[in-house]
């Protein structure tokens, strides 16, 4: 008896496998590329940066933060001498340097990679 419901698991493992790979291979094959993708693709041309947003990066060390980069308004000594910070944690670039919870323009920012602070408006590369 024993030998049979091990039997009748296995075969039912093995029925749920298939299920799960034959699930797997349609919605895998609705992004499979063609021929006709490959045209769609050539056809497509990005669209131009519009924007007039200037790249941001440390003028120290040329890093470049991320969105996801964020700083903290804290009480701060050298070289900005600001003691009364809020605790906000926000991407300072969204912001130009301004915190969003108490109003504070930050005049330095830090590098996350380099460590050494440097005038905000330094971050953002000169237009020619």
């Amino acid at each position: 008896m024993k030998k049979i419901r091990l039997s009748q698991k296995g075969l039912l493992r093995e029925k749920n496998d298939f299920f799960k790979h034959f699930w797997l291979k349609i919605i895998f094959s609705a992004y499979r590329k063609t021929a006709e993708t490959d045209d769609i693709l050539k056809d497509h041309k990005p669209a131009e940066d519009k924007s007039k947003t200037r790249r941001i990066r440390c003028p120290l060390c040329e890093w470049q933060p991320k969105k996801s980069s964020r700083w903290m308004c804290w009480d701060c000594d050298y070289p900005e001498y600001f003691y009364g910070g809020c605790g906000t944690n926000w991407n300072t670039f969204e912001t130009g340097g301004v915190c969003p919870g108490c109003n504070h323009r930050w005049i330095w920012t830090t590098c996350f990679r380099c460590g050494e602070w440097s005038r905000h408006e330094d971050w953002y590369e000169k237009k020619d």
